[in-house]
Formats: structure tokens, sequence, C-alpha cells
């Protein structure tokens, strides 16, 4: 149901960047749909239901909930519907509700107090700031202040400025095993939402995103390749070399995030690392019908043959919006680049 959300968002993107299809109509069928069958007794958005519409009897996951908040968000501002707010205001109150954490921060799942997870945080603030920049209820403002501080507080390993992925009960992170590793795509991710804080909500120590950003480039893209890997070691060294298709969607938003706040030489250090981005994210709509995509590339430089994901699609037009709003032309030929919407509008047919 998690994906379902992300195609709400997209189709709601997609009206807003101009798109001449019936969006409208698919963005009121998706959030039908997920009233219809997608929520439990509480309100929350399920993890999964069966194609017959039966529910997959599972607890509330904290990452579905940040994928519906933004679902409505986005909803919220392209049609005004006020039912999309409503909703969204009563998940707030249940999430704190039952979710809440209290060192900071939330619960994976209200039944599962042992580990914590950064990844639904920054889902939960990308919410949040969509929120805050359609509404004027102070408790968009909070959520978002509370995240980015607990993000700078516990997330970040201020011995290396590096996101890190799981924790203990106690925020502690978890410092050996198969869940001691850091994502590329996550330091991205993390920088340009702390940049959507900043110009959003407050002040944000620069140093902490253009650490994450610095990390990412230097240490987590493979200059053969051009791509963003999937994987660090804790020591920043390489964990495996995959590169798959989302963690290119983060490295463009982040490097036009920071070029749109820089000048003069650090403009143009983000600007060629926006169009690094761009390129890499073009092997991936390379041989394939259009409207589609390939997800895993390989260090040898190959693609893992396999079915399109429908989850990337979020991503894709996720990057494709923050490029057309910004002011900036990172074009190969030098096109507009609200031009590059051309590159998923198959997908959307």
């Amino acid at each position: 149901m998690r994906v379902q959300a992300r195609q709400v968002f997209s189709f709601a993107q997609a009206g807003d960047l101009g798109w001449q299809g019936d969006w409208r109509n698919q963005v009121n069928h998706g959030l039908d749909y997920i009233a219809r069958y997608g929520l439990d007794d509480h309100g929350y958005l399920r993890g999964q239901i069966g194609a017959d519409g039966r529910p997959v009897e599972t607890p509330p996951d904290l990452y579905d909930q940040a994928f519906y908040l933004l679902a409505l968000a986005h909803s919220f501002r392209v049609t005004g519907a006020p039912k999309y707010r409503r909703l969204a205001l009563d998940l707030l109150h249940n999430l704190r509700r039952d979710f809440s954490h209290s060192l900071g921060g939330f619960l994976d799942t209200p039944v599962n107090r042992e580990r914590l997870r950064a990844n639904p945080h920054m889902h939960l603030l990308e919410a949040a700031l969509a929120w805050v920049e359609i509404s004027d209820a102070e408790v968009w403002r909070e959520l978002a202040t509370e995240i980015a501080e607990l993000c700078q507080d516990r997330l970040i390993d201020r011995r290396i400025g590096a996101l890190l992925e799981y924790f203990n009960a106690d925020w502690s992170p978890v410092d050996v095993g198969s869940l001691a590793y850091i994502e590329p795509g996550h330091q991205f991710e993390w920088c340009w939402l702390l940049t959507r804080y900043e110009g959003l909500v407050g002040e944000v120590d620069a140093s902490v995103y253009r650490t994450l950003f610095e990390i990412g480039e230097q240490n987590g893209v493979c200059p053969q390749r051009g791509v963003a890997i999937d994987e660090l070691r804790r020591d920043l060294t390489w964990k495996q070399g995959q590169a798959r298709l989302w963690p290119q969607t983060e490295r463009l938003k982040a490097a036009v995030a920071l070029a749109q706040m820089s000048s003069g030489a650090d403009r143009s250090i983000h600007l060629a690392q926006a169009r690094e981005a761009v390129a890499g994210l073009g092997l991936y709509f390379t041989g394939v019908p259009k409207g589609l995509w390939r997800d895993k590339l390989l260090q040898d430089g190959s693609f893992v043959d396999e079915p399109v994901p429908a989850s990337s699609f979020y991503h894709i037009v996720h990057a494709i919006a923050e490029l057309a709003r910004s002011d900036l032309d990172v074009g190969r030929q030098g096109a507009e680049s609200k031009a590059s919407l051309k590159l998923v509008e198959p997908a959307f047919r």
C-alpha cells in the first residue's frame, strides 16, 4: 500500500508540473482506493493487501504512514480538498499517541521497541515539510523541527559526519553486524531535506548537510560508472558496488539544492555535480521502452535483468520536480529544466 501512496504523490506532482493527462482523477482514485481497502481500524495505512482487497494483518509501520502523509499533502496542494487535510491531521494525532518514543522521534511500530530506524524519520520529515509549505498548522513545523533536531543529535555520527541507519532502543547506534552500514543515497537525501528545512522552518548548521553531501560524493560515487552506489561500511569504504536507480535521484536533488543556495565557484561545482547526476540517472533509461527504467546497475557495468519496480517512479518524479522548480539549467544540451518532464511522461500514461 505504500507504493499506492507513492503513485498518488507522483500523479499529484505531474499536475503540479503541468502534465496534461488525467492526473486529478488518478489522485482521487488512488486515495479513494486507499480509504476503501488500505486503512486499518485506527486509520493507519496497511502494509499489504491481497489482490482481492483483503488485508494482510501486520502491525502499522511508521515508514508506510510517512508516505501516506506525503500523498495527502501533495493531493491537498493540487486539489484543495479539505478532506485530505483532515485525514493528515488525524493520522498525525494517532502517530503521536501510538508511536512516540520517550527519548524523541518515533518507534518503527508500536509492537517493536528494540530497533529504531532513520529511514522512516527521513520520509516523515519530508511529509512534514510538504505540509509546512501549504498549511499554517503549527503541528507540522513542530514535527519537522523535532526530526531535524533528532537527525543532528542522534542519527548522525559526529565522528565522521555520516548519517547512520539502525539504532538500539535508547537511540545508540548499531555499531556491528549486518545493520552497521551507511547508504550514500541517504546522505544525499538528508542533505536535501535539511536544506528544505532551512528554507521553510529554521536555521540548520550548514556544515552538517554539506558534510553529508561530501561523504556521498567523495566516498559513495563510482568514478568509472558515474553513479552513486548502494552501501558503505562504517569506515566509509565500499561494502558493495551495486548502484540502484534511487540514489541517483537523491544525488541530483541534493546537488540542485546546494547549487541553488551557492554562488561563485561553489555554485559551479554543484552545477557540475548535478549534471553528472543527470548523466548517471540517464543510464537507467537507456535501452528500455519509453516510460520504463532499469533499477540495479552492477559493478561490471551490466544491469540486473528483472521486472521494473513501480516504487522507483516516486524517486524519478521527485527528482524531476526539484529540477523543474529550480532556476538551474543542467540539461546536457542546454534544454530548459522543465523539459525533463518528458523523461517520465510515457510512464504517467
